[in-house]
């Protein structure tokens, strides 16, 4: 029967990075023009704590520093000639690389002030759009409030004209249908009176007039004849 194996024991642990791995591996991201950070450098080793590449990297600049103002240790077994013109190389290629840098910033400080010059020019042209838009909106709307209230005002009248003309048109029926009994009333009061004195509507009745006879021929009218009276004997 196996003996049990204590928690842990059955991992791989992974050997503990050392600085001289941290360091080469800073020099290289730092040959790629990017910045030593934790991130990348663990990339670059493949893992690795955090805790111990922090105080690796801070040791690698303060190193690097060093070496900077007092220039590199391996000059000093060089004889002075060579020695002096390493240095001067060293010191120039610094002086490009200060130069670089600071030409990519003034290029980038460059680039992101006409990208905030092209961002104020949208905000503004945004904002006198957006001005603009608000204003035909409120004219759109006084329009349409206009438009409503003549409608109202409108309908209102027709509803006055409909009523008028109902009223009138009831008023009509009414004049109509009282017409209508006042004659049929007057028609049987007429019937009822020639009913009663036929003699009487007779009388009444207007006779025609008596005109004279033309006789064909003669625009004259005939005179009746008279007799003349004859003479006394």
């Amino acid at each position: 029967m196996s003996e049990p194996v204590a928690y842990g024991q059955s991992r791989q642990r992974r050997d503990a990075v050392t600085y001289a791995q941290i360091e080469r591996a800073a020099t290289d991201v730092l040959r790629t023009g990017a910045r030593p950070t934790i991130e990348n450098v663990r990339t670059a080793l493949g893992g690795g704590s955090p805790r111990t590449i922090l105080d690796g990297l801070n040791r690698y600049w303060r190193n690097l520093g060093n070496e900077v103002a007092e220039g590199p240790a391996s000059l000093r077994r060089l004889p002075a000639a060579v020695a002096d013109l390493a240095e001067g190389l060293w010191q120039r290629a610094l002086s490009v690389a200060v130069d670089a840098a600071q030409a990519t910033s003034t290029e980038a400080e460059g680039q992101l002030s006409r990208l905030k010059s092209q961002l104020e020019l949208r905000q503004h042209t945004l904002s006198q759009r957006e001005i603009e838009l608000d204003e035909l909106l409120r004219s759109r709307e006084r329009t349409v409030k206009e438009l409503e209230d003549h409608l109202r005002a409108a309908l209102s009248m027709l509803t006055k004209r409909d009523v008028t003309v109902a009223t009138l048109e009831s008023r009509l029926a009414v004049a109509q249908q009282e017409t209508e009994d006042y004659r049929r009333r007057l028609t049987k009061v007429i019937q009822r009176a020639v009913t009663r004195h036929p003699a009487a509507v007779a009388k009444e009745r207007p006779k025609p007039d008596k005109k004279p006879v033309r006789t064909r021929g003669s625009s004259r009218l005939k005179k009746p004849s008279r007799k003349r009276p004859g003479k006394r004997r």
